[in-house]
C-alpha cells in the first residue's frame, strides 16, 4: 500500500508499505528511471533512486525490461493520480546534451578549484602578487569557493560524480598533504628566534597530530578538531557556553591566532604557511557541502604514512541506517583506499590498492575478524576490489547526508 502526502512546498511524499523514508516527487522535475519489469497485467515496475514503484501506462509504450527512460512529473489529476510522462526521443537527446554540458562545466570548475587549493602550483598562484591584486577587500580564492557552492551538483549523474571524486582523490595523492604542511608550520614556529610567541599555539598544533600507538579517542578528537567543523561547533556553543572551551583547540582557531601573531611581528613565512592550511580547510568544507558528506585530512603521524584523507556520511535506505567512512592513505609511493560501512549493527569492509598490498592485507584478514569479535562487533564481510572506482560506487555519493555530531 502506498500513502501519499503533499507538504506545503508542493513536494509529494510517497510512503510505500512500512518504509519510513518516502519517495519524493516534485511537480515539473525530470526523473531518470530504469524499467525493472513489465508485468502480465500491463503495469510496469520502475526504479527511481533505488526505490521501486508500479506504474500503469495509459497507452502502449515501446519499453523493454532494462531500458532507461526520463520521466517528467506532471500536475496531479483530480483523483490524486500522479502522471509521469515519458520524454520523447528528441526531448531525451536535448536533456542528455544539457546534462553533458552541465557535467563538463561542473567537473572542470571543481577540478580547477581542487588544483588551486591543494597543489603546490595552485598555492604559488594564490600567493602571487598578481592574484592578490585581483581583489583588495576579499581574498580571491573565496570567489572560487562561492563559484563552486553555486554549482548545481545535484544535476550531475552519479557515475560522473564517481569519476570526479576519483580525480579529486588522485589530486590529493599527488600533492603535498595538509598533514605535511602542519608539520612544516610547527618546525617554522619552533625554530624562530622569538619562538616564545607561539609556544602555546605550537603545543596545540602538536596535540592535533596522532601517532599510531595512541588511543582511538584521541584520533576521534583530532578529526573533530581538524577545522572543518568549526562553524558547527560555534553554533552549538551559542546554546551551550560550556563548549566554548573546546573551540580553543580547533585547528582553524589555532591557525588564525598564529596568523594574527605572525603578522604583528612581520613573520611572513609563518603567515603564508598558516594561510595555506586555512585555505585547504576551506577546501575540505566546500567538498563536504558539495558532496553532502564530511571531508577532512587524517591527522595521523605514522612513519610509513605520508598523508591521508577521510570522508564520512550517513543515510537511511529502506528503513536501515547506513554509516560509511571512506579513507585514502598515501603510503610512500602507493595509495591504499578502503571503505567501512555499518548497516544497522553489522560492519562491511572493502579494500583497494596495489596487488602486493592486497596480499598483505589478506594475510591478516583473520586477525581483523578476531579484533572485531573481541570488541563485540559483527564483521559481515571483507571485500577486495581492483579499481578504486568500485569503492566510490559503493560509497554511493548520491544518497549522502551531512550527519556529524560534535
Amino acid at each position: 500500500m502506498i500513502q501519499q502526502v503533499i507538504d506545503q512546498s508542493g513536494i509529494i511524499h510517497l510512503f510505500k508499505a512500512k518504509q519510513t523514508e518516502p519517495i519524493k516527487l516534485i511537480i515539473g522535475e525530470i526523473l531518470k528511471a530504469e524499467i525493472m519489469d513489465i508485468l502480465p497485467t500491463g503495469n510496469i515496475q520502475i526504479k527511481i533512486d533505488n526505490r521501486i514503484l508500479n506504474a500503469q501506462p495509459q497507452r502502449q509504450l515501446p519499453l523493454n525490461k532494462g531500458d532507461t527512460v526520463y520521466l517528467k512529473v506532471e500536475k496531479l489529476l483530480p483523483d490524486g493520480t500522479i502522471p509521469l510522462r515519458v520524454l520523447s526521443t528528441s526531448e531525451t537527446l536535448q536533456l542528455e546534451k544539457a546534462i553533458a554540458n552541465i557535467t563538463q562545466e561542473i567537473s572542470d570548475k571543481i577540478f580547477r578549484f581542487i588544483e588551486a587549493i591543494f597543489t603546490d602550483k595552485g598555492q604559488q598562484v594564490i600567493q602571487s602578487k598578481q592574484f592578490s591584486a585581483l581583489q583588495h577587500d576579499e581574498p580571491s580564492y573565496l570567489n572560487l569557493i562561492k563559484a563552486i557552492l553555486s554549482l548545481p551538483v545535484e544535476d550531475v549523474p552519479n557515475t560522473e560524480k564517481v569519476t570526479l571524486l576519483k580525480k579529486i582523490m588522485a589530486t590529493f595523492s599527488n600533492s603535498s598533504s595538509t598533514l605535511e604542511s602542519i608539520k612544516e608550520l610547527i618546525n617554522l614556529v619552533e625554530n624562530k628566534s622569538n619562538q616564545s610567541l607561539f609556544k602555546g599555539q605550537s603545543a596545540l598544533l602538536n596535540a592535533i597530530l596522532v601517532s599510531s600507538d595512541e588511543p582511538v579517542e584521541k584520533l576521534k578528537k583530532a578529526v573533530l578538531n581538524s577545522g572543518v567543523l568549526l562553524e558547527t561547533k560555534l553554533k552549538q556553543a551559542l546554546s551551550d557556553p560550556v563548549k566554548i572551551e573546546s573551540i580553543k583547540e580547533d585547528l582553524k582557531v589555532i591557525l588564525n591566532n598564529i596568523t594574527t601573531e605572525a603578522k604583528s611581528h612581520g613573520l611572513q613565512d609563518v603567515v603564508d604557511k598558516a594561510q595555506q592550511i586555512l585555505r585547504q580547510i576551506d577546501g575540505y568544507q566546500v567538498l563536504s557541502k558539495t558532496f553532502q558528506s564530511f571531508f577532512t585530512f587524517l591527522p595521523i603521524f605514522w612513519k610509513e604514512v605520508e598523508g591521508g584523507n577521510i570522508a564520512f556520511k550517513s543515510f537511511k535506505r529502506q528503513g536501515k541506517d547506513y554509516h560509511t567512512v571512506f579513507i585514502t592513505l598515501q603510503i610512500k609511493e602507493e595509495s591504499l583506499s578502503f571503505i567501512i560501512t555499518m548497516i544497522n549493527r553489522s560492519f562491511f569492509v572493502s579494500f583497494s590498492g596495489a596487488p602486493e598490498t592486497m596480499q598483505v592485507i589478506k594475510s591478516y584478514e583473520n586477525d581483523l575478524k578476531q579484533r572485531f569479535q573481541q570488541q563485540g562487533m559483527i564483521l559481515g564481510g571483507v571485500n577486495y576490489v581492483e579499481k578504486v572506482e568500485e569503492l566510490l560506487k559503493q560509497w554511493n555519493i548520491k544518497d549522502g547526508l551531512i550527519s556529524v555530531t560534535v
